[in-house]
């Protein structure tokens, strides 16, 4: 019963695998167009929190984008929803800035009186490391001063970094 269970275990890691490769044929079809897309999620957590953020964007040119942000996170008393229009403008081949502007809100699953929404500006600069790895620092001024439950604040400067692979 242990060698069926491995001989499964093993060939599902193959399928697995061999679904990471992306199709080549797909690949060079996106490469021109000027729209993209982009997205990822943590699994589930014990308590049944899940995070995840998808991206839509427009290239104009190489020096010059827009992107449409979307993140959705639960917690266990409520949800955090936050969409977010960015402009990013290169100034070299890795260095950029970013302009844009968000909207935040709680949503509650039990009933109570949300927080009403954070309305923010967000101004920043990038640096693409490679074509996998990225990092930004951002500053979040809040229009509306709206203290958006436990994590409501004025203003906010962020560090993100992300790693695709």
């Amino acid at each position: 019963m242990i060698t069926l269970v491995r001989i499964v275990f093993l060939f599902l890691c193959m399928v697995i695998g061999r679904a990471q490769n992306p199709n080549q044929d797909y690949v060079e079809s996106t490469e021109t167009s000027s729209f993209y897309a982009d997205s990822f999620a943590y699994p589930v957590f014990m308590d049944n929190e899940m995070h995840l953020q998808g991206t839509i964007g427009y290239k104009f040119d190489d020096k010059f984008m827009i992107e449409l942000q979307n993140y959705y996170d639960t917690y266990r008393t409520f949800d955090v929803h936050k969409v977010s229009l960015q402009l990013k403008n290169y100034v070299s081949d890795k260095l950029y800035f970013v302009n844009g502007v968000t909207m935040e809100r709680e949503l509650d699953k039990h009933g109570a009186i949300t927080a009403k929404p954070r309305y923010l500006m967000t101004n920043g600069v990038g640096y693409d490391i490679n074509s996998n790895i990225m990092m930004e620092v951002n500053h979040d001024l809040n229009f509306n001063k709206s203290n958006l439950g436990a994590y409501g604040m004025p203003s906010l400067l962020s560090v993100k970094s992300k790693i695709k692979f």
